[in-house]
C-alpha cells in the first residue's frame, strides 16, 4: 500500500528579470494520502498545483518542508501523466509504450497491448503518433503510465488540451483502468466536474498554494456527469470554489 506524506511544504521562486519579486507557489501544505485512493488537487491558476505535483515527482525541490512517497517502507515507484502525451514521433505506439520499460520482452509487449486495449486503442500499436488524434495520443500516454505498474500515479491536467467530448470519453477510460488497478493517485485539475467524477477526495488550493478546503467525495463508481448524485456534489464543490474566490478577493481564508 503506497503512502504520500506532504509535510509543511513551501515553494518560493526567487525574483527574476521578468518577475522582480519572489513568488510563493506553495505555502505550508500538509496532505497525507494512503491506500487505494485518487485525490484531486483542485484550484485556479496560481495555486501551485503543478508545482506540488512536480515536487512529489522529484522534478523540483521544495524551499522547505518534506515529501515522502513510500511503498512498504521503501521509496515508491512513481509514474507521471503530463498535460501533453510526450510521445516520440519516430517510434510506433507500442515502442513508445515499451520505451519506459527496463525489459522489452514478449510479455512486456503483451502488457502494453493490454493497456492499449483498456483505453480503446487495441488496433493502433503499429501506428506512429502523427497518425493519431490528440485524444488518442493522450490515451497512449495514460496507458503508458499504468504499464510501468507504479505505486503512485501522478496526473497533471491530462484532459486540459482536449475538447469536451474527448475529455469526457478519456475520463471514462481513466475510471475504468483505475477501478482495475486501484493505484494511489494524485490528479491536478482546475475543473470541478472532473475532480468530482474521478476523485475520492478533493484538496482545494487557493492562490499562493494554501489549502482552503479538504472535501471527501463519497460516491460509488463508475461516475457519470449526468448522474444526479454526481451533479449535487459538483454543485457543492463549485459553491466552495466560489466562496474561496470571494475569500481571496476580500482577504479571508478557510485555513
Amino acid at each position: 500500500m503506497a503512502t504520500v506524506l506532504i509535510d509543511n511544504l513551501t515553494k518560493i521562486f526567487p525574483p527574476t528579470a521578468t518577475h522582480p519579486s519572489q513568488v510563493q507557489a506553495l505555502g505550508g501544505v500538509n496532505i497525507s494520502v494512503t491506500g487505494n485512493v485518487l485525490v484531486a488537487i483542485l484550484g485556479p491558476s496560481g495555486s501551485g498545483k503543478t508545482t506540488l505535483l512536480n515536487i512529489v515527482a522529484g522534478v523540483e525541490e521544495p524551499t522547505s518542508g518534506t515529501v515522502r512517497a513510500v511503498q512498504d517502507s521503501v521509496p515508491a515507484q512513481i509514474s507521471y501523466v503530463f498535460q501533453e502525451p510526450r510521445l516520440l514521433p519516430w517510434r510506433t505506439v507500442v515502442d513508445n509504450m515499451l520505451y519506459v520499460q527496463d525489459r522489452k520482452s514478449d510479455r512486456s509487449r503483451r502488457e502494453a497491448e493490454f493497456y492499449l486495449s483498456m483505453v480503446g486503442l487495441s488496433e493502433v500499436g503499429d501506428l506512429y503518433p502523427s497518425q493519431l488524434s490528440a485524444g488518442m495520443q493522450q490515451r497512449v500516454g495514460i496507458a503508458r503510465a499504468f504499464l510501468v505498474n507504479p505505486d503512485v500515479l501522478l496526473m497533471d491536467e491530462p484532459f486540459s488540451h482536449l475538447d469536451a467530448l474527448t475529455g469526457r470519453s478519456l475520463r471514462e477510460y481513466v475510471q475504468r483502468i483505475w477501478l482495475q488497478t486501484r493505484k494511489t493517485a494524485l490528479l491536478v485539475t482546475h475543473d470541478v466536474n472532473e475532480a468530482v467524477e474521478l476523485a475520492d477526495r478533493i484538496v482545494l488550493l487557493r492562490p499562493g498554494g494554501v489549502i482552503y478546503d479538504d472535501i471527501p467525495v463519497d460516491l460509488p463508481r463508475p461516475r457519470f456527469p449526468d448522474n444526479p448524485a454526481v451533479r449535487d456534489v459538483q454543485a457543492d464543490v463549485l459553491r466552495r470554489f466560489d466562496s474561496m474566490g470571494a475569500a481571496v478577493q476580500f482577504g479571508g481564508a478557510r485555513r
